[in-house]
């Protein structure tokens, strides 16, 4: 089974493509393709909204095991017009996995492990799953271990 992990953000989106096959998880896209960066074109939301919308559907056609989206949402915490963006965001995420027949999920850090954070959650990741040959950084960690949380829902 194929589990799609989004971290989006208002710059760009991170994804993870996991493989799990009931005993051990593998980071399918460690040397490929794991960072959407917006056109220079898209500078307002529904552009954005529309372009991350086209790419899912072409992430759905490039990896067509995929079952499942989990999607590493905010914290919860004082709102910043970023993060309100990333959240329109993780909408078309769950909204394009749902027309694509895909079950969605979104984490909190809490739903991980108990005591995660975002210093925490690259050693996470690297330990559970691994990490990507280009851009590690923490959102891309955080797009794997969404996707290594989401193997049991």
């Amino acid at each position: 089974m194929q589990i799609l992990g989004i971290r989006t953000a208002s710059t760009c989106v991170r994804y993870a493509i996991v493989e799990w096959d009931g005993q051990t998880a593998s980071l399918v896209n460690s040397a490929a393709e794991n960072k959407l960066d917006f056109p220079a074109d898209c500078q307002e939301i529904p552009q954005k909204l529309q372009w991350l919308y086209s790419e899912l559907e072409r992430l759905y056609r490039m990896y067509p095991d995929i079952s499942k989206v989990a999607i590493k949402m905010n914290q919860f915490g004082t709102e910043k017009m970023a993060n309100r963006f990333s959240t329109h965001m993780d909408g078309v995420v769950m909204l394009s996995a749902l027309q694509n027949g895909k079950t969605a999920h979104t984490f909190l850090y809490a739903n991980m492990q108990q005591g995660m954070s975002s210093k925490k959650v690259q050693a996470f990741a690297e330990d559970n799953v691994g990490r990507s040959d280009k851009y590690w950084n923490a959102q891309m960690a955080d797009a794997v271990a969404a996707a290594w949380t989401g193997r049991d829902k």
